[in-house]
């Protein structure tokens, strides 16, 4: 599931990541991510987006769980335009879930400063393009706004952990 939501996001950026034998530093990715903080609309968001996925891709230092529970917004079935400010969307999540980490000194997922990054990469987009309302992104607005979100990312992320501990545990062999 990961390489294939990233992969719609590297569709969606075509061309923006070349094949580079470096790996994203701790301070480009730092660079990106304030980029998409100030505003995901501008000239230099897409590039930015691009930066932050390969390096949630590619590192050891961060964790990322993706799926429907951490990106109700992603679907392959949209219009293209509408397609393009979902993946930044995903960008923008990724952003604040490798902020959180990278913060904390710790790759633990932090779905809740994901979220909220979206909510605030939302609004941008909103005040540009009024005409985009996505639901899934709406309703976690709703969330927050009742104070619940929170809450909910800590059971997502305490669900993800139990799920993890049981794909390590040794399986029953008859």
């Amino acid at each position: 599931m990961t390489c294939r939501i990233i992969g719609f996001l590297l569709i969606m950026l075509p061309g923006l990541v070349a094949a580079q034998a470096e790996p994203v530093s701790r301070r480009e990715v730092l660079a990106a991510i304030a980029v998409l903080e100030k505003d995901v609309t501008s000239a230099d968001a897409l590039k930015a987006a691009a930066i932050v996925t390969r390096f949630g891709k590619e590192s050891e230092a961060v964790l990322l769980t993706v799926g429907p529970e951490t990106l109700p917004w992603v679907q392959a079935d949209v219009p293209g335009p509408e397609a393009t400010v979902r993946a930044m969307l995903m960008a923008a999540y990724f952003a604040g879930d490798i902020k959180s980490q990278l913060e904390k000194r710790r790759a633990e997922d932090d779905p809740y400063r994901g979220w909220l990054a979206v909510i605030k990469a939302y609004r941008q987009i909103r005040q540009k393009q009024p005409e985009v309302v996505i639901p899934e992104v709406e309703e976690l607005v709703k969330k927050e706004q009742a104070g619940s979100l929170e809450q909910e990312a800590e059971e997502l992320r305490q669900q993800q952990d139990q799920e993890e501990q049981r794909e390590r545990r040794p399986k029953n062999v008859v």
